[in-house]
């Protein structure tokens, strides 16, 4: 039970079993991108890359993350119910096809920005920790009651970088 009232309205997103290395540690170089690999983790949250066989770096991180952060506010993905959420070409067609304003229909605006952003990302390049944090704090700050969308002014893009360090995803 949690006693203490600042955390009863916390959410901690743990997982580190897939966690991989985007860099060789050897050298300090980024991954090289490859294809033909298995899809790795829940279909519905599955980056478009994963489920197309591609490597995976930071932006399926945060496609992966825009995915939950969608079923956490508004309780469904697009492509989780119905007789395709288990359907893994049917899946990966509606991610492909839908439009980023459907996706995030329900969701505070600037949502949109976040995944456009995510969608933009190279294979190698850094995300912007500080821009897309900015992104989560005015969706909080225009969070009305019908939409149960988490606080995120306790996130720091500092705690977010950390935190990818420790995966070896900085």
């Amino acid at each position: 039970m949690i006693r203490d009232n600042t955390l009863q309205s916390s959410l901690f997103l743990i997982d580190f079993g897939l966690a991989q290395l985007y860099r060789n540690p050897a050298t300090c170089l980024h991954i090289p991108s490859t294809t033909n690999h298995s899809m790795i983790g829940t279909l519905a949250f599955a980056s478009v890359n994963s489920q197309q066989g591609n490597s995976q770096s930071r932006r399926d991180d945060l496609e992966s993350l825009a995915y939950t952060i969608i079923y956490s506010a508004l309780g469904d993905l697009p492509w989780t119910s119905g007789n395709a959420r288990k359907n893994e070409k049917a899946v990966l067609h509606k991610k492909i096809s839908i439009t980023v304003e459907e996706l995030c229909e329900g969701l505070p605006a600037p949502f949109c920005k976040f995944v456009n952003y995510v969608h933009s990302l190279g294979f190698k390049e850094k995300p912007d920790y500080q821009y897309l944090h900015s992104i989560l704090l005015q969706c909080s700050e225009t969070v009305t009651e019908t939409v149960p969308l988490y606080t995120f002014s306790d996130v720091s893009a500092e705690s977010v970088d950390h935190a990818s360090i420790a995966t070896g995803r900085a």
